[in-house]
């Protein structure tokens, strides 16, 4: 039996109908992370489960009790915003133990959860300056022990990252990662950012325009994506897709039936530059070269732009002619509504 369980959620927002029938089970100790572009609808049903926004159709269960008509205090549920929402006058301390004096908590249960939680998160040393006197990764931290103090029976992040910079989003990604696997809490996680999903989840979910398009862990949404708008949301740089009538006559020959009018699919891992005189002929239009890795941009005659990451630094410039070599057997074939016909084995 599922811990946290959605059966045909909805959400509407006038005639707008935001959250349409969602199904999904996620299991006791689970990381899932909803991904999916701006306005999907991810962030929605993640206040949906938190009660924070009104369930209009469905049944939300929690560890086998019906949750659904429940406002939030009562849900056992416990939130990380993106925007911290911590207390400017309050000390970190009073940050972190608040809820639990409403709760009329004990004194002494209080201090034990609030320092065993900053000895989690390194805050020790931080316990009685305020917001104002952090870094934007501690307040974070502030906000993550506040969440932990309350020990839920599941943890909610809605993009609790993305007001921090590129280094300390990494650095906190890793300590969110540690956190879970030191607590083994239920945790739903919302990003936009696919990297985030893939490094941090057991399992993904893909939402677009209110609806779930695949389920899975990270690298089966990576290796076999149901759809070409997972294939190409999932992975960075995102997959090459290329119409079929734009490719040599002996690539479509090789496209598994259903596939007409539909496209083909190569991870730009599965895509060697080589010399003009090999391959399919192309032009080089970028090359960015990031030290550990090189992404060359390339654009054919018929005017499919190609992607190609190698392992190695390139002696190749902008404007050179190349030949691309592709390797088939890592396609991935689309039909004309965007299906997945085939994957690699």
């Amino acid at each position: 039996m599922a811990y946290l369980e959605l059966k045909g959620i909805e959400k509407f927002f006038g005639e707008h109908r935001a959250i349409k029938g969602i199904d999904l089970e996620i299991q006791p100790g689970e990381f899932v992370v909803f991904v999916g572009p701006s306005g999907c609808g991810k962030s929605t049903l993640l206040r949906l489960i938190a009660g924070l926004e009104h369930i209009d159709g469905g049944q939300l269960n929690l560890d086998g009790r019906d949750i659904t008509a429940l406002p939030s205090s009562k849900r056992d549920l416990a939130m990380v915003f993106q925007s911290y929402a911590l207390y400017p006058h309050m000390s970190v301390y009073e940050n972190m133990s608040f809820a639990l004096k409403l709760a009329n908590e004990r004194k002494e249960v209080i201090d034990e959860k609030v320092r065993r939680a900053a000895d989690i998160l390194n805050l020790t040393d931080y316990l009685e300056r305020t917001p104002g006197a952090l870094s934007g990764g501690q307040r974070q931290r502030v906000a993550i022990g506040r969440a932990i103090v309350r020990a839920p029976k599941v943890f909610l992040f809605d993009e609790p990252l993305s007001n921090l910079d590129a280094a300390l989003r990494g650095q906190t990604r890793v300590e969110i990662a540690q956190l879970h696997r030191d607590l083994g809490a239920t945790t739903i996680y919302v990003t936009h950012d696919q990297v985030e999903a893939m490094t941090l989840a057991d399992r993904v979910v893909v939402l677009r325009d209110g609806l779930i398009e695949q389920v899975g862990s990270p690298l089966d949404l990576y290796d076999h994506p149901a759809n070409q708008f997972v294939a190409q949301f999932i992975g960075t740089p995102q997959m090459n897709v290329a119409a079929l009538q734009t490719l040599p006559s002996a690539v479509q020959a090789t496209a598994p039936s259903g596939t007409q009018g539909g496209s083909m699919g190569l991870r730009p891992e599965s895509v060697s530059i080589t010399s003009a005189t090999e391959g399919i002929a192309a032009t080089v239009v970028l090359i960015e070269a990031l030290g550990a890795e090189t992404l060359i941009y390339a654009k054919t005659a018929a005017g499919a732009q190609i992607v190609s990451r190698q392992a190695q630094r390139t002696a190749f410039k902008v404007g050179e002619q190349v030949g691309l070599q592709l390797d088939l057997s890592h396609a991935h074939w689309f039909d004309a509504n965007g299906r997945t016909v085939s994957n690699p084995a």
